[in-house]
């Protein structure tokens, strides 16, 4: 009976928060769907900046000149401008550059052995992301491109040069957006400009099954 209410009173907390009201997921899938799972526990580690006006937005389909989508995971509209978030669930070993088109994830296997995968390099892929949010809202907000890796790999070696993109582990990505707060001392975007955008951007959040299913159709025809 405990555990039963408890359950039900940790489901009814969900269905509160942001990430519900957007994405309208069970909290049950969240629990068997990797990528689900990764948005919502960056969300998780974040929510606090709800206290301070912040807006967040999950799963935006942003149209491309060609008629396709591109997807953006998660997105914090706050005082301190864009911070767009592209979320890697992944384990293993994770070796990669800014400058190189794929990154490589290794799981070792023992006794000097390991199985890699190549997949291509998130700071481009988030970077993409940028490039058509801003054909929306214009070069006028300052934007910052933010790669969370779970807590179950490890950056072993991770090479970032641009000045406005992080990548870090989910443990970390609080005290990432804490440090982006503090070295920003004045706020670039106001109360009715955060609110603004928010309801400019939150239409993408809400598109149709065809529109997914067009878009997952084009992911996998590259």
């Amino acid at each position: 009976m405990f555990t039963k209410t408890r359950s039900t009173n940790r489901n009814k907390k969900y269905k509160q928060t942001a990430y519900y009201q957007i994405t309208k997921n069970p909290y049950r899938s969240i629990k068997y769907d990797k990528g689900k799972c990764g948005e919502y526990l960056i969300y998780k580690r974040l929510k606090r900046f709800e206290s301070n006006g912040g807006k967040f937005l999950f799963n935006l389909y942003i149209p491309k000149p060609n008629n396709e989508t591109t997807e953006i995971d998660l997105i914090l509209i706050c005082s301190k401008g864009l911070l767009v978030f592209e979320s890697k669930n992944y384990g293993g070993w994770i070796f990669g550059n800014e400058a190189n088109q794929n990154w490589t994830q290794v799981f070792p296997k023992g006794r000097g052995r390991s199985h890699k995968e190549r997949f291509y390099n998130p700071i481009r892929q988030n970077a993409t992301h940028l490039r058509h949010l801003k054909r929306l809202i214009g070069d006028s907000f300052p934007v910052r491109s933010i790669i969370v890796f779970s807590d179950e790999c490890t950056l072993k070696d991770v090479t970032v040069r641009s000045s406005n993109v992080i990548v870090v582990n989910r443990y970390n990505v609080l005290s990432a957006v804490t440090q982006i707060y503090d070295q920003t001392q004045d706020d670039v975007l106001t109360p009715n400009e955060i609110d603004d955008l928010y309801g400019r951007l939150h239409p993408y959040t809400q598109v149709s099954f065809d529109t997914i299913e067009k878009h997952t159709s084009n992911i996998q025809n590259y």
